[in-house]
């Protein structure tokens, strides 16, 4: 191997382990930019009545996401809280793939926008601000919308509080009471076990209707 092909293959390894390691330095980052990115498209696309919405191959290796996102009857709108820094696409039915692409009504029913206690459950992504990992931060009075295509719904926090996994009457529906919106996402993170032992539930009541 002469000298200068020599010198051309160190340059380009140290530029490959140079680009590596800002990758890994910086992965959380670059997870957070890209997913807000796709977010911000995938909102774009329901607003335009778009039925799917493509994700590039370098994108989905930080995100995670499907390589093509299916909207039609499966994204019922927006969820917004603007001081905690969230807007998440709202996807129908907890599923892995749409926990993955942004938050989801639970499988109870109704699982529509319109139902008493509307159930969203988001992933807590450690270290990076994207789905509910900010969602601890809220606050008692907290403003949060939901923004689907036919109206605008604000619902005022009213209740924070932990339960365990087995409680889920919090899914519940009851029937000629007040509408609300609960929000859950999984807490207090286990190392020994690697589970997490409990679920931080925000409770909010819908304050405002009004169309889009």
């Amino acid at each position: 191997m002469n000298k200068k092909l020599k010198n051309w293959l160190i340059n380009i390894l140290i530029v490959v382990l140079l680009a590596t390691s800002v990758v890994l330095i910086f992965k959380n980052q670059i997870r957070e930019y890209f997913t807000h990115d796709v977010n911000d498209k995938i909102i774009t696309a329901y607003r335009n009545n778009q039925g799917e919405v493509d994700v590039p191959w370098w994108k989905k290796m930080f995100t995670d996401n499907d390589s093509k996102i299916k909207l039609t009857d499966s994204m019922l709108g927006v969820l917004k809280i603007d001081d905690i820094d969230i807007q998440e696409p709202i996807f129908q039915d907890v599923t892995e793939i749409n926990l993955i692409n942004g938050v989801a009504t639970t499988a109870q029913e109704p699982s529509t926008l319109d139902a008493q206690n509307v159930v969203i459950a988001g992933h807590s992504v450690q270290g990076v601000g994207i789905r509910f990992n900010n969602l601890n931060k809220i606050k008692m009075g907290t403003k949060v919308q939901i923004i689907s295509k036919d109206k605008l719904r604000t619902y005022e926090v009213s209740r924070i509080y932990d339960v365990m996994p087995t409680q889920v009457e919090i899914l519940d529906q009851h029937e000629g009471k007040d509408k609300i919106l609960t929000m859950f996402t999984c807490d207090n993170y286990n190392p020994q076990t690697g589970e997490w032992d409990s679920r931080f539930v925000v409770e909010a009541k819908l304050i405002g209707e009004e169309s889009a």
